[in-house]
């Protein structure tokens, strides 16, 4: 049975609000926001199959890591079966007492762990750091854009 792309926004936004995360806009297709889920401490991408395999791609982490970087959050990985309805976290063995705590308590206390994000060229072996925006500029631009929403919805 081939399922609809109505049913997997649907399931989406589900997963993401059971794990305490704010489903983003078109599964995160947008310049603005990425990956699927997010929160203050969070960023999750989320692959549903029905098959009883799924496969996960290096490239799919390494955005979801440098999608983490720059909004510096920790990244999640969910992997959901559709005919079980189970769902399975994936994130790096460092992150896990973090993302732990964020499932007990609903926060994160330490988030100091979120620093360099280091890759190798696949080409030339030598290592390649990403850029990342600072927690401040991002806050700041965050503000702004959703005073000139307000704005915006008030004068219509």
């Amino acid at each position: 049975m081939k399922r609809s792309g109505r049913f997997y926004r649907k399931n989406e936004k589900e997963v993401m609000e059971s794990l305490g995360l704010r489903p983003t806009i078109n599964s995160g297709s947008t310049w603005l926001e990425k990956e699927d889920g997010t929160n203050d401490y969070l960023i999750c991408q989320l692959k549903s199959t029905d098959a009883q395999s799924i496969r996960v791609q290096q490239k799919d982490i390494r955005m979801l890591e440098h999608n983490a970087a720059i909004e510096h959050k920790i990244p999640i990985f969910a992997i959901q079966f559709l005919n079980t309805g189970e769902v399975w976290l994936m994130a790096k063995p460092g992150d896990f007492q973090d993302v732990a705590e964020y499932l007990g308590t609903g926060k994160i206390n330490n988030t100091g762990s979120m620093v360099f994000i280091k890759e190798a060229d696949p080409e030339t072996r030598e290592p390649v750091y990403t850029i990342k925006s600072s927690y401040e500029a991002r806050n700041s631009y965050n503000k702004e854009r959703q005073d000139s929403f307000d704005r915006t919805r008030s004068a219509l």
